[in-house]
């Protein structure tokens, strides 16, 4: 069964996804909430109109989606089962009123609405970041008087693959959204090296299948590049091949427009700025600082590093990276695998594979 995108107003033909609570493979009972979607009114859910396993999954956070647009597909894995009922968690959110600001603060933190506790009849963002603050407080004590982390029901484990700086980058960006990471895999760094808040190396790549079969089901890439982007495509491609969920990070300093959409994999790192209409693609690091204005495009792997500026309306193709504090001037056009080096003024179209030094010079790669 198709599940489609509903009429919510009618005066409005598309509506923003702003939560997926579902993942390809995972069964669902009738009734359980699969998406939310956001008109300019309000924000509606989208609930599983029969039991059965989620399978093609068409859409991600931040798209906008046509009204009738299928968002997912619901697998019937057993034609003689009977359709279950929404769970009693579900149906007391139900009768809440939950502002979309707080939904989309529980989709950012990783907070099941469910536990969280709400004020005179209603959930706003304060009460869901109540609800992540006294969950990442949660501790109990061991048997030798220490105490320990006690991830709660909620939190999803995920493991970073990487252990160098963008990896700590990723663990400060990721701290208190709800996502239990085991550690980081690295190939060069041993064992037990530490990264970053208590997180530390726990073997090689090799270990990844075994994450996974253990219940690791989330990945980041913790692979950045300063010049290239080869490593952190090919090890993107590699982890979505495996079977992991990427995800988008976003630092919680970082200001993105509701009216952006940002792809699988991306990192928004502390202080990053990104303007309304624009389009982030997949594995795109926009680094700490970096300014993204209005309509702009970024390509898939591509990377802005520290500092770096796109005025509105600007193109930067895929595995093209960015230096610190280079700007890039209005209706601009950069092509794929380019490097425009750390200061760099860009006020005309940069043909693909071209390299831009810092007094403008350029030269193919």
């Amino acid at each position: 069964m198709l599940v489609e995108a509903p009429r919510a107003n009618a005066n409005e033909d598309n509506l923003q996804l702003i939560e997926i609570r579902v993942v390809p493979g995972e069964r669902v009972e009738q009734g359980a909430i699969l998406f939310v979607l956001e008109t300019t009114k309000a924000a509606v859910e989208v609930e599983a109109p029969e039991a059965g396993v989620i399978g093609r999954l068409d859409v991600k956070i931040g798209d906008f989606v046509a009204v009738g647009s299928t968002l997912c597909e619901i697998v019937d894995e057993n034609a003689n089962a009977e359709s279950g009922t929404a769970s009693p968690a579900s149906v007391a959110v139900n009768e809440i009123a939950i502002t979309a600001k707080a939904r989309k603060a529980a989709s950012e933190l990783g907070v099941d609405l469910a536990d969280v506790s709400p004020s005179n009849g209603r959930i706003g963002e304060a009460e869901v970041r109540a609800a992540a603050s006294r969950r990442s407080e949660v501790v109990a004590a061991g048997s030798d008087g220490t105490r320990s982390v006690v991830p709660s029901a909620s939190m999803r484990r995920a493991v970073i693959i990487g252990g160098g700086g963008h990896a700590a980058c990723l663990i400060d960006a990721l701290d208190g959204s709800g996502y239990d990471i085991l550690g980081c895999t690295d190939q060069a760094l041993p064992a037990g090296h530490q990264v970053c808040g208590g997180i530390s190396v726990i073997g090689t790549e090799e270990s990844l299948e075994r994450l996974l079969a253990e219940g690791a089901r989330y990945a980041f890439i913790g692979i950045g590049g300063a010049q290239s982007s080869e490593a952190r495509r090919a090890m993107f491609e590699r982890a979505l091949a495996m079977g992991f969920v990427l995800p988008p990070v976003i630092h919680p300093s970082a200001i993105v427009s509701k009216a952006t959409r940002i792809g699988d994999g991306c990192h928004i790192l502390a202080g990053a700025s990104i303007g309304p209409r624009c389009t982030i693609g997949n594995n795109v690091i926009v680094n700490q600082g970096s300014i993204v204005c209005h309509d702009s495009i970024v390509q898939d792997n591509a990377h802005l590093t520290p500092g770096a500026i796109l005025a509105g309306a600007v193109s930067v193709g895929a595995m093209t990276v960015v230096g610190m504090g280079a700007t890039v001037l209005l209706g601009v056009q950069i092509g794929s695998g380019c490097l425009i080096h750390n200061g760099a003024h860009i006020s005309a179209n940069v043909g693909d594979n071209t390299i831009v030094d810092a007094q403008g010079r350029r030269h193919l790669r």
